[in-house]
């Protein structure tokens, strides 16, 4: 087993188990099979650069996050990095709202 695909899959296991998603389910959503992702969970099996895509699209996290090993001392989560995500949209959404009421004011 590779260390890429190690962290690979347990950061995509992370993430479904933190949404309460079954294996079933996220195959489902990702059109592959239930078996072929417990695969890729466990370690054993590789992901084609369009499945790491599509799994970076559904959780809306960065694609560099599923790379990122957990539990190692000064490295982020991928928790953090959804966090980081969500606030910078949100500040982006504040000041473009705040742009807006402004300009209504004028």
């Amino acid at each position: 087993m590779g260390k890429i695909k190690t962290i690979l899959g347990d950061n995509i296991r992370a993430l479904r188990t933190n949404k309460g998603w079954t294996q079933v389910y996220l195959s489902d959503c990702l059109q592959i099979t239930a078996p072929f992702l417990a695969q890729i969970e466990s370690g054993k099996r590789g992901m084609s650069l369009e499945l790491i895509e599509a799994v970076a699209d559904l959780f809306e996290i960065p694609i560099a996050s599923l790379f990122i090993e957990s539990g190692k001392k000064n490295t982020p989560t991928i928790r953090n990095m959804e966090l980081q995500v969500i606030e910078k949209q949100l500040q982006e959404n504040v000041a473009e709202n705040i742009a807006k009421a402004f300009k209504r004011l004028k």
